[in-house]
């Protein structure tokens, strides 16, 4: 592997295994539906993208190798994820709705294999 390459793996094991109050409860924080719930919840979301963009910042010297079709599927997901959004009102959950069936769109393209090699890796 380059030495790009490996620098970038190494950014991204740095990255990723941090979370909020690392040694501490999470669920027993907070009361569910409370404003602090919510809060804890947006965190953890804003950190995970944060941690996404750290991501790109570590890879992006090798964006031009990246797979076409790919990077297709990507734009055009992303392209329906702002048309679910529109400029309504309640923006959030047909945003939310688009990005669920996206999702599992994929988990259902990709699941099955990804576990046999999780297996096949864990032997």
């Amino acid at each position: 592997m380059s030495e790009e390459g490996e620098s970038a793996l190494g950014s991204i094991c740095l990255l990723v295994d941090s979370i909020q109050h690392a040694k501490s409860a999470k669920l027993a924080s907070v009361e569910p539906g409370s404003v602090e719930s919510f809060y804890m919840l947006a965190a953890f979301c804003f950190d995970a993208a944060r941690k996404m963009e750290y991501m790109f910042k570590a890879t992006r010297q090798f964006a031009e190798q990246a797979d076409r079709p790919l990077a297709r599927e990507i734009r055009a997901d992303n392209d329906a994820v702002k048309k679910a959004g529109g400029g309504e009102k309640n923006y959030w959950k047909p945003t939310a709705e688009a990005l669920e069936k996206i999702m599992l769109r994929l988990y259902n393209e990709i699941g099955d294999e990804h576990d046999r090699l999780l297996r096949d890796a864990a032997k």
